[in-house]
């Protein structure tokens, strides 16, 4: 198959998603063609500065205006109109390299190239089948849009409410975030916390604040690294360099035992190896933790999408919320008290878990390949008939 994967670069969700279903595809399919295009990067790179360099930067410094514009695109049709406007610039732009490229199949893994793909194929200039792969818990009005052949969703909740903004149940499939292949390697707890220097005997937590390192996570692990409570800690830092220094400082001082560390490609083996993982509620690090099974503790969630992904774990008793994290060392310690806690929550994350959400996408992509090759097929054959 030729499988067209348009994503972006904000945050590293959308294109780990990507990536991961890359490699599923690659993996059912060797002789296939899979392309992925950053695709605002590739129509403009000023732009991809402006418009995805604009959105890192106003998360970090301002999250609370990110909240407000995310909520008034849920309702403002000023925003969305020109929202549309710019898109179908784009739009035109992208078109030559989807023909150069002539896929079998397009999917979206954000809603930026979905919009393109959809205002290209109401133009009657384009008629690839496209897919959506929603990277979070809940739906945004942006993936709501005509010419969406399919909508993968990672949660039955996402369906209802889709339907309700006027989806097509069949048109929506609840077969989850695909993660790296990878990921589903399995290993053993105590020759990893061996590795770290920690106690394989030892309740562990581990902190991380997804690629960027963003949220109160310097505030956090210092409460917990001065508190009485009997753990271990493995802090994640993604990319932050900042952060990184900054935990490093305040290690000199822990009365808990730590293990640093930066950017890793080996988060599935340290999830593995921990009784309860500190993070902000992105899609993809929320995906990761249901696939191994590990409970949630949530901090710092971006206003809008995070709000609603972090919504869904606590509805699902998935996660608890550490607020504005002044009082996690007290939440903590009581999660420790009870493992029972601990223990239901796990349960319900292996019952949220989808660990065949790579194959089942693939054989959804197969069949709307099939499908659509069938129609032609029998068209081609009626016009020869008339």
């Amino acid at each position: 198959m030729k499988v067209l994967i348009l994503s972006v670069s904000a945050g590293g969700g959308h294109k780990h998603a990507a990536f991961a279903l890359k490699n599923y595809i690659m993996q059912y399919e060797p002789d296939s063609e899979v392309n992925i295009l950053d695709t605002i990067k590739y129509i403009n790179p000023f732009l991809d500065k402006v418009i995805i360099g604009g959105y890192l930067k106003t998360i970090k410094v301002s999250p609370s205006l990110f909240g407000k514009l995310y909520k008034y695109t849920e309702k403002d049709d000023n925003l969305a109109s020109l929202s549309n406007k710019l898109n179908e610039f784009m739009a035109y732009k992208l078109l030559p390299r989807i023909q150069d490229f002539n896929p079998d199949i397009i999917v979206c893994t954000h809603p930026f190239p979905m919009e393109m793909v959809s205002i290209l194929k109401s133009k009657e200039v384009l008629e690839k089948p496209m897919v959506c792969m929603l990277t979070d818990y809940a739906p945004h009005s942006f993936w709501i849009r005509p010419k969406v052949d399919s909508y993968i969703v990672s949660n039955s909740d996402m369906v209802e409410e889709m339907v309700k903004r006027g989806v097509k149940r069949e048109c929506i499939h609840d077969i989850g975030i695909p993660v790296d292949p990878n990921f589903m390697k399995k290993f053993d707890r105590s020759a990893t916390l061996k590795e770290l220097g920690l106690d394989p005997n030892k309740k562990t937590i581990m902190i991380m604040g997804g690629s960027l390192g963003m949220g109160k996570i310097s505030a956090i692990y210092e409460q917990l690294s001065m508190s009485d409570i009997d753990i271990q800690l493995i802090a994640i830092t993604g990319n932050n360099r900042k952060l990184y220094c900054k935990l490093v400082e305040l290690k000199e001082n822990a009365k808990i035992k730590t293990r640093i560390l930066g950017y890793t490609k080996d988060v599935n083996k340290y999830m593995q190896a921990c009784d309860l993982l500190l993070t902000k509620p992105g899609g993809l690090t929320i995906t990761e933790a249901l696939f191994c099974c590990i409970p949630i503790a949530l901090f710092s969630p971006i206003p809008g999408q995070e709000e609603k992904n972090e919504s869904f774990l606590l509805k699902h008793n998935l996660a608890v919320s550490l607020g504005d994290g002044s009082n996690c060392t007290e939440i903590i310690k009581n999660l420790i008290s009870y493992p029972s806690i601990l223990e239901a929550m796990k349960s319900n994350c292996a019952k949220f878990s989808k660990p065949s959400s790579g194959k089942d996408i693939y054989n959804l992509l197969s069949s709307i390949i099939h499908e659509k090759k069938n129609e032609e097929t029998t068209c081609s054959a009626d016009l020869k008939f008339n």
